[in-house]
């Protein structure tokens, strides 16, 4: 089975077009629906925004579907030019650069320490379709320069409010995560809220198809 948590129901309409026989249920207090999705089973659920909403919604699916893939689509910013609005990308990595010891440890910021670790892995292998660059997550939708800046000197180039916990949360699991992410702004390049509710529509009705082209490499 796959999984797709979305944070948005926006974010859903293109890839519920694509699923056939279509069911509504309720995962707790989330909605999601199960059906096929190019013949293959799977669940979409929509998490909500941030971070404990996503990673909630993450060990509820694995609990109770035992997914070999949890795919995290959606929409998110960029912090630098090498992406592109519109265009989508297949994360190879994640943190959470919101999480912050340095002020009492010896530790880079989004050090993790049960983890050992600043990233949370993604699944890659066999995906050439969609170029891939790092994700850093937080809760909350920030163009403070000392974001944008912690974010590119971490070497990541994009950012939202889910894929970090998500990556996490699978991680303890043992199943594998992939992310991809569609950019509706990027960082010096106008108003970031602006370009967010501008380029929306525009990311999501293309999501679907770059989720296909990625399902369709995977190791299934």
């Amino acid at each position: 089975m796959l999984a797709f948590i979305f944070a948005l129901k926006s974010e859903t309409s293109s890839i519920l077009h694509k699923i056939t026989d279509l069911k509504e249920i309720k995962l707790a207090d989330k909605t999601a629906y199960i059906g096929k999705f190019l013949g293959i089973d799977c669940i979409v659920a929509i998490s909500g925004i941030g971070k404990v909403s996503a990673a909630l919604t993450t060990q509820l699916i694995i609990d109770k579907f035992s997914p070999k893939y949890i795919i995290n689509p959606g929409t998110c910013g960029g912090t630098n030019n090498t992406v592109q609005i519109l265009n989508y990308y297949l994360v190879e990595k994640s943190c959470q650069f919101d999480f912050d010891l340095r002020e009492i440890d010896d530790v880079p910021l989004g050090y993790i320490q049960e983890y050992n670790r600043v990233f949370f892995p993604a699944f890659t292998n066999g995906i050439d379709c969609l170029q891939k660059t790092s994700l850093a997550s937080s809760d909350r939708f920030s163009s403070k320069t000392e974001d944008i800046s912690n974010i590119n000197q971490m070497g990541c180039s994009i950012r939202d409010m889910e894929g970090g916990s998500i990556a996490q949360v699978c991680l303890s699991n043992n199943v594998n995560y992939v992310g991809i992410k569609g950019i509706t702004d990027v960082y010096g390049l106008g108003t970031d809220g602006e370009q967010f509710h501008q380029n929306l529509n525009k990311v999501v009705n293309g999501l679907a198809d770059a989720v296909a082209k990625v399902v369709q490499q995977l190791q299934l």
